[in-house]
């Protein structure tokens, strides 16, 4: 018989996820402060180091994973948010530019973070290609138009008006584009069949064998 689909216990106890869940957001956390750690180096000019060609992240993409396969919600906006912080106090030492890494936006970027972990918790129960990367989409969408409305309402440089709103977001199409299709890119890959498969033991008796001291039950 089919073994049953793991709980939201057995996923929060898995060993396997938790490996796959930490790799990709070690890896969302290097692509980010990479940047950064060029320009420490002398390998770019200090303005590139928040160029929006590095908005081709895959931040957007693993918290939707993060949520789909912890299938705990609040466990999985815990280790984001925990990411978030460790990697925003990185580039504060690398760079010693406390305001490159706290800015006024931050926690409208944090929330927006954290509800797109909620939206991949809805994929908990079924996770799919065509879903992640359709979640995917939504999440950018979402992340450009909530974060550029505070950043017109937080920053000097726009009027407070709807010429000062178009501005904003017509300033930030570069970011967009590019978060969108690294978006996508990277929920392609975390969300196809070879990945999730990771995810999934293939009986329940290969769960087992990671936690000592059990035996399988007949």
């Amino acid at each position: 018989m089919a073994d049953a689909p793991q709980s939201t216990t057995d996923r929060i106890h898995s060993p396997r996820i938790w490996a796959l869940v930490g790799s990709c957001l070690a890896f969302a956390i290097a692509v980010k402060l990479l940047p950064y750690l060029m320009t420490a180096t002398g390998m770019q000019a200090e303005w590139f180091s928040q160029s929006f060609f590095w908005s081709f992240t895959p931040y957007l993409a693993v918290c939707l994973f993060v949520g789909a396969m912890l299938g705990n919600r609040w466990a999985a906006c815990g280790v984001v948010l925990g990411s978030l912080l460790l990697s925003d106090l990185a580039i504060w030492g690398i760079t010693g530019q406390f305001s490159w890494a706290f800015y006024p936006t931050l926690p409208v970027m944090y929330c927006c973070v954290l509800a797109i972990v909620v939206l991949g918790y809805t994929m908990r129960s079924g996770s799919t290609w065509a879903g992640g990367i359709t979640m995917g989409i939504f999440a950018s969408v979402g992340y450009f138009v909530v974060t550029n409305f505070f950043s017109w309402i937080a920053l000097p440089e726009y009027t407070k008006d709807v010429n000062g709103l178009i501005q904003c977001y017509v300033m930030a199409i570069p970011f967009f584009r590019n978060m969108l299709m690294g978006t996508i890119f990277y929920s392609a890959i975390l969300f196809s069949p070879a990945i999730l498969s990771l995810a999934t033991p293939a009986t329940k008796s290969d769960e087992i064998v990671s936690r000592p001291g059990q035996a399988p039950s007949r």
